[in-house]
C-alpha cells in the first residue's frame, strides 16, 4: 500500500511540475521572450522553424527564434497537449501570430531540478 501511495504521489508531482513549466513556456512564447526560452534550452538543441532546421547552440537558437518572432509577431499561445514521462515530457502549443497559426512541439526533460528543452519545433 505504501509503494502505491509513493507511486501516485510521484506521478502527481511530475504532472504538477510539468504543468507549471508549460504555463511558463507558453507565456514566454506568447510574449516572444526568447531570452526566457533560451534559459530553458539545453546547451545544444534540435530546432525546426519554417526557415531553418538542425541542431544548434542555445544562443544560435535564441537568434533564430528572435527572427521568427520578428517576422511572426505572437498574439496568443495556448497549450493544447501535454505528456509527462519518466525520462521526457512533451508539450504542444498552438501559436496564433499576426501572420498565421503555428504548431510548436517541445520535448524536454527534468535535469538537475529544472526543465530543460531538447527539441523545439515550429510547423
Amino acid at each position: 500500500m505504501k509503494s502505491i501511495f509513493i507511486a501516485l504521489f510521484a506521478m502527481f508531482s511530475v504532472h504538477v511540475y510539468a504543468g507549471n513549466e508549460s504555463d511558463k513556456i507558453a507565456q514566454a512564447i506568447q510574449s516572444g521572450n526568447t531570452s526566457e526560452l533560451a534559459a530553458m534550452f539545453n546547451s545544444s538543441i534540435e530546432l525546426l522553424t519554417p526557415g531553418s532546421s538542425g541542431v544548434t547552440t542555445r544562443e544560435q537558437a535564441r537568434i533564430v527564434l528572435d527572427n521568427f518572432f520578428k517576422n511572426n509577431p505572437p498574439v496568443k499561445a495556448t497549450v493544447t497537449h501535454e505528456t509527462s514521462g519518466t525520462t521526457n515530457s512533451m508539450l504542444v502549443i498552438s501559436l496564433l501570430t499576426k501572420t498565421g497559426t503555428f504548431r510548436i512541439s517541445i520535448v524536454g526533460c527534468n535535469k538537475g531540478g529544472s526543465f530543460v528543452i531538447n527539441e523545439f519545433k515550429i510547423t
